[in-house]
């Protein structure tokens, strides 16, 4: 081949890359109009309340920390695929079949371009909700925890939910591995976000999950945690003061972890409750920081997981459904949540969800982030 024929072939390739990346912007454009929109949120804050620490000052730690959980989420999910085919349905020579998939499917430049705007972005909203969420208090006094029992009270015959599930949750085993499940959601939630991310199939539900997702940091996160101010029943005596009605939870739980403690084993929900208090009471800002009870971002991104996978097939319900109820469990016995904050955060995500449905139904939305069609897949591909 001649160097002319060569400089051609890869001037070309340059311009399938470069109509790719345009491709990917003008489609995930409603993301990147979001993130600008939100991410100033951090920036007005910080100007006007004159806080001691800026926003985005830890936003590497940001990008660092998603580079992980993303990578060890999908390590996993891939290993699980690949001995679910090579061992369960044992697939002949599937780890050459992998092999090209992986090369030929998932790292398709269709779906590199698709996914990087996306996962160039998220870090800056993760942080910006982080920011915005270790603010509440400033904006916000916690007032809202008693009311909150309260409504669990009423909802569940006079009882506490964590009362309910006591006798059935109540052993080291079983907290352990709760705990321990609980603790896994941020690795599922990165690696689900990475997969969609570059999800080149059904391009409408990829963004309807995606958006929804987006929206439902800053809706239900940021601003439905403001209003509703609350830090939870692990919390319920430093806010509230008089009778902790959590008491007998809490000390379950750090006998459990006395437990654990023998085996060098912690139970991390007790660890993180404890620096997040910290945190607190020494105003820390950032990444990780901050305390909200009500609603739930853990359930609210999981009914969004849990949604998405209502329309993936048979398989993919259950484990969602699995996923779903053990993260509103988990967050009941930990003493993270109410369980009224699961309750209003599955109602919030499903609001969000019909209302983002709604506008990308429409023509002219369609037309422009999917001007050649490519918004639905079609039947065959549904079912593959």
């Amino acid at each position: 081949m001649s160097l002319w024929a060569v400089s051609q072939s890869a001037n070309g390739a340059r311009a399938l890359r470069w109509q790719g990346l345009l491709a990917s912007l003008r489609e995930n454009s409603p993301l990147l109009l979001f993130v600008a929109l939100y991410g100033l949120g951090p920036i007005i804050v910080y100007g006007r309340m004159d806080l001691p620490v800026a926003p985005y000052h830890d936003i590497l730690l940001s990008y660092l920390g998603f580079a992980l959980t993303a990578g060890l989420g999908l390590f996993a999910a891939f290993a699980l695929w690949y001995l679910y085919h090579a061992r369960v349905r044992k697939v002949p020579k599937f780890q050459s079949i992998a092999g090209q998939r992986i090369k030929h499917d998932f790292l398709s430049r269709e779906r590199v371009l698709l996914a990087l705007p996306v996962l160039a972005l998220w870090p800056i909203t993760a942080s910006a909700f982080s920011y915005l969420k270790s603010v509440i208090p400033l904006v916000q006094p916690f007032y809202l925890d008693p009311l909150l029992r309260e409504w669990d009270l009423t909802l569940h015959f006079g009882l506490d939910p964590w009362r309910i599930l006591q006798p059935l949750l109540g052993y080291a085993w079983v907290t352990y591995l709760i705990n321990f499940g609980y603790a896994l959601w941020f690795f599922v939630l990165q690696a689900v976000l990475v997969l969609q991310s570059g999800a080149a199939g059904n391009r409408q539900r990829r963004m309807q999950f995606l958006l929804t997702m987006a929206l439902a940091w800053a809706l239900i996160g940021s601003l439905a945690a403001t209003w509703m101010s609350s830090a939870g029943p692990c919390f319920y005596a430093l806010v509230v003061g008089g009778p902790d009605p959590y008491a007998p939870l809490m000390d379950y739980l750090r006998g459990v972890a006395t437990t654990l403690g023998e085996w060098n084993i912690p139970l991390t929900a007790l660890v993180l409750q404890d620096l997040l208090w910290e945190s607190y009471a020494t105003n820390g800002f950032g990444l990780a920081k901050g305390i909200s009870a009500a609603p739930s971002m853990h359930i609210a991104s999981s009914w969004i997981i849990w949604r998405l996978s209502w329309d993936m097939g048979r398989r993919a319900r259950i484990a969602g459904s699995i996923f779903l109820g053990f993260i509103f469990v988990g967050s009941i016995h930990l003493g993270w949540h109410y369980a009224v904050d699961g309750y209003l955060s599955v109602a919030f995500a499903w609001v969000l969800w019909r209302l983002v449905g709604w506008i990308l139904n429409q023509p002219a939305v369609r037309a422009f982030l999917w001007p050649n069609g490519t918004g639905r897949a079609s039947a065959a591909a549904e079912v593959s």
